[in-house]
């Protein structure tokens, strides 16, 4: 769903993130320094950042990234508990934890910066959608699917109506005034769509026999 960039020199805390990390289903990106950071960015949304690490500190490197009038939000850790270092750390970025920590904790943490900045996401299988935005976004966040606008009301007349079986007639009169009921019209969107969303099983949009359509929200990845 979401993708954390980590920037840590120490190997050990690295790799313990980076699997905590990827176990609660995040997309991980391990850096052991700045170097190339800022190519990163944009596919990036929150920053795990080590404050101590070798060149340019946390602070400097997040520095760099806020400059470039980018609002992804960032967690530094760092050994330093002086007041004059976690002061720093959030005026740079939004939080600032103090080694040794648990890891419980940080997850908590994160989860509730990500939430404040980009709000709730319903998930099915590798789906995220956003319903209220009417947005829907294929294995991460930096992947949206582009729907025609006839494409985005069939799925989210789906979506609104998730687990009810929606006939035919269900979507033209939703759709349309209507004069050409052609039922190969909606077969042919619900195809369109299905590849738009990486569904060609129909696993998410149900072809329910002799019915009609439904989404399934209970979907294994």
């Amino acid at each position: 769903m979401y993708t954390i960039l980590i920037i840590e020199d120490d190997l050990m805390i690295g790799d313990l993130l980076q699997k905590i990390l990827a176990k609660e289903g995040y997309n991980v990106i391990w850096k052991k320094d700045g170097e190339g950071v800022l190519n990163l960015i944009n596919e990036t949304d929150l920053v795990v950042m080590d404050v101590m690490l070798p060149g340019e500190d946390g602070f400097k490197i997040t520095s760099k990234i806020k400059n470039l009038g980018l609002n992804i939000p960032t967690i530094f850790l760092s050994a330093r508990k002086d007041i004059d270092s976690r002061l720093q750390g959030l005026t740079i970025g939004e939080d600032y934890m103090i080694k040794p920590y648990d890891p419980r904790e940080l997850m908590l943490r994160i989860q509730k910066l990500l939430n404040q900045y980009y709000g709730h996401f319903a998930q099915i299988k590798h789906l995220f959608i956003k319903g209220e935005t009417k947005r829907v976004f294929k294995g991460s966040l930096h992947d949206e699917v582009v729907f025609t606008p006839i494409e985005r009301k069939i799925f989210f007349y789906l979506y609104k109506n998730r687990g009810k079986i929606l006939t035919k007639d269900h979507f033209f009169e939703y759709l349309w005034q209507l004069e050409d009921r052609n039922p190969n019209v909606i077969n042919v969107h619900i195809k369109k769509i299905r590849t738009k969303i990486g569904d060609s099983n129909g696993d998410i949009i149900e072809n329910v026999y002799g019915e009609g359509y439904r989404l399934n929200t209970h979907v294994k990845r």
